[in-house]
């Protein structure tokens, strides 16, 4: 039998419609699902807390094993994730930490010992004893007499300076910065403030990068560790520590750089806290950043996620 030009292009035609459909399914079927994507669950997957955890000094509930993810990854359960990511910037090595809670409540601050002593402890000692799945250091308010400190809603100094940038958590778990808050300032706050922190300087105000970022105590001009609390959505955090040129590898951050990184991550709020060699991320009750150097400093208080999943 013979065959015509024209059915001998109609053969090829239909023969390349069935390999690229054979090519278009390979692609699906190969595809990675969307639940083991890197981020997927905190894009997909709806957290849920069965009540909200006390306002006050008591612990999260215990968070649980399994919710670990392999390699120190992060943490999962139904009502918190925490994803950990590492990047580099200005030759340095920089952790990223997303946390989506289901309810405010779960972020929460604790101390090293009662208010007015200059106590300190691991800050992986204090994590353990409030059950916290995610930690990382608080502003150390111990060697400071004056500021606005409220932690798990306690009003404990109401003497702000005037110079420091005060960041407030209220009870929808939003942060409000006031730069270098004055009595006048705070008042005009109408919220309910359940945590504060006094070190600063802001790094981030309503999604605009601060520029007015001096503060002795933070050694701007200094190449350091750095780490950094954020909000970057509704109940969605990112907690960022860089090291610093101690660690191997790293020349550390100005606070310059510091915020021209924030500024980049999409934060609404970000705010400074006491770095250098306070500098502590804690996943587990263990260290997790700058680990090279194998400096462990003592701190006064941390600022923790906890598990709102009840101990089954």
């Amino acid at each position: 039998m013979r065959v015509t030009t024209a059915e001998h292009k109609l053969f090829f035609r239909r023969l390349r419609l069935v390999l690229l459909f054979l090519l278009l399914l390979s692609l699906i079927l190969l595809a990675p699902s969307a639940s083991l994507l890197p981020g997927a669950f905190a894009e997909t997957e709806t957290l849920v807390a069965p009540a909200p955890l006390p306002i006050d000094d008591s612990a999260g509930y215990p968070p649980s094993p399994d919710g670990y993810l392999a390699n120190g990854a992060g943490y999962k359960d139904a009502s918190l994730s925490v994803e950990v990511a590492m990047t580099r910037a200005y030759d340095t090595d920089i952790m990223l930490v997303t946390i989506r809670v289901a309810d405010p409540s779960q972020i929460r601050t604790a101390m090293a010992s009662r208010y007015g002593s200059n106590s300190t402890a691991f800050g992986a000692t204090i994590a353990k004893r409030k059950n916290a799945v995610l930690a990382i250091n608080g502003d150390f308010f111990a060697i400071h007499s004056g500021g606005f400190l409220v932690r798990q809603g306690k009003v404990y100094r109401n003497l702000p300076d005037g110079k420091t940038d005060v960041l407030i958590i209220d009870d929808q778990g939003d942060f409000h910065i006031y730069p270098k808050a004055t009595q006048e300032a705070l008042a005009m706050f109408t919220g309910v403030p359940v945590n504060t922190f006094c070190f600063g300087p802001a790094l981030i105000i309503d999604g605009v990068r601060c520029t007015e970022l001096e503060k002795n105590e933070a050694a701007p001009e200094k190449l350091a560790q750095r780490i950094c609390i954020a909000q970057t959505g509704p109940l969605t955090y990112l907690c960022v520590a860089s090291e610093g040129p101690e660690n191997k590898g790293s020349k550390g951050l100005t606070l310059e750089q510091f915020a021209d990184f924030m500024n980049e991550q999409g934060c609404i709020c970000a705010y400074n806290l006491d770095g250098g060699s306070s500098s502590t991320v804690i996943l587990n009750n263990q260290k997790i950043n700058a680990l090279s150097t194998g400096k462990i400093r003592q701190l006064s208080d941390i600022l923790y996620f906890a598990s709102a999943v009840p101990a089954q």
